[in-house]
């Protein structure tokens, strides 16, 4: 089963500050959801950010891959690029997508009770948990340029 999380910027480049939400457990997250079996994910992303936060955003670029081998559980974040030929069809796949905030809206309430529009640098300071702490502990080198090259969404 895909999952996919969305890194939606208030406006595209890499200053423009990134959605985070705080779900009813009260941790700090980036929205997410199932990929239906009829789309593909850049679909998803789209459908995602409307049906949770209302708004309308365009999917950009596949920032990183992970995914949770069934033997033991263990979630293995990969940069684009890095990936493995792990060809377990049995895996969960969890994508993060960057995709940009079309109508520069404001986000709706949903299944989240609270936003939070932050800078890119600021997003290692946040207090994540799962899939997206474990995330974070390799995305954050790379946007913020101290190791990868930022060859993401202009």
């Amino acid at each position: 089963m895909n999952t996919v999380s969305v890194l939606i910027r208030h406006h595209a480049g890499p200053t423009g500050d990134v959605l985070i939400c705080k779900n009813e457990e009260g941790v700090w997250e980036f929205p997410y959801g199932k990929v239906h079996v009829s789309e593909t994910d850049a679909e998803a992303v789209e459908r995602i950010a409307w049906e949770t936060l209302g708004l309308r955003a365009k999917a950009g670029i596949l920032a990183m891959v992970g995914h949770k081998d069934p033997s033991d559980g263990v979630v293995e974040h990969l940069a684009v690029g890095n990936i493995t030929h792990n060809t377990n069809t049995k895996c969960d796949w969890h994508c993060y997508y960057e995709a940009v905030n079309i109508w520069q809206a404001e986000p709706k309430c949903g299944k989240y009770s609270e936003f939070r529009w932050v800078h890119p640098s600021e997003l290692g300071g946040v207090c994540f948990d799962g899939d997206d702490k474990q995330f974070m502990a390799k995305y954050d080198p790379w946007i913020n340029g101290r190791s990868i090259p930022d060859v993401r969404m202009p």
